[in-house]
């Protein structure tokens, strides 16, 4: 018997056929559209979690699509990202999106200052309607544009991790117990 790659499962289909895959193909490929808000790092710990299922502590090499999901969905849920089932639940989540570097250049002139207010009055207004999920973009480049920066510098870290803390209290104060924050770079 051909050995398997490291990073693979056998897939089983509904049709009876099965072939190996690399576990974050097919990881990539559950997850859908919701991959683009997750980093290449997340996904690659993801699959490796499913895989470490599988092999390690069910010692098994095949597995349905059915039960690789079922796996994903579980080790997706206590990484904290939220999971609805597709079109059988018919669940409708409401998305607010933001861009930091937006709400920066509203501020131009006053920079970090008004910035921690601007931030402050988006969150409320984006949090109205009880989102499910509040996703703001931008924070690198928010960050250097604020400090006049053109590479990423310790300045920049710094107001970097003072912002996201800033976010995550103000978060803390007006959001859903529910709801989830994604602060992306």
């Amino acid at each position: 018997m051909i050995r398997l790659r490291a990073d693979c499962l056998i897939i089983k289909i509904s049709g009876g056929e099965q072939f190996p895959c690399p576990v974050e193909v097919v990881t990539t490929e559950l997850i859908g559209k919701a991959v683009d808000w997750m980093s290449q790092e997340a996904i690659q710990n993801v699959a490796a979690a499913v895989l470490h299922f599988f092999r390690e502590e069910q010692d098994r090499e095949a597995v349905s699509v059915a039960e690789f999901s079922e796996v994903l969905e579980r080790v997706l849920q206590n990484l904290g990202y939220s999971v609805s089932e597709g079109s059988s639940a018919k669940r409708k989540r409401l998305i607010r999106n933001a861009d930091i570097n937006d709400l920066i250049r509203e501020c131009d002139g006053e920079m970090e200052l008004a910035l921690y207010q601007r931030l402050r009055l988006e969150m409320k207004h984006l949090l109205k309607n009880t989102p499910s999920e509040l996703r703001f973009r931008g924070l690198r480049g928010g960050v250097k544009r604020v400090l006049r920066a053109r590479r990423w510098s310790r300045r920049c870290q710094i107001l970097s991790d003072q912002v996201v803390s800033f976010m995550r209290q103000c978060f803390d104060e007006h959001a859903a117990e529910d709801c989830l924050l994604v602060v992306k770079g």
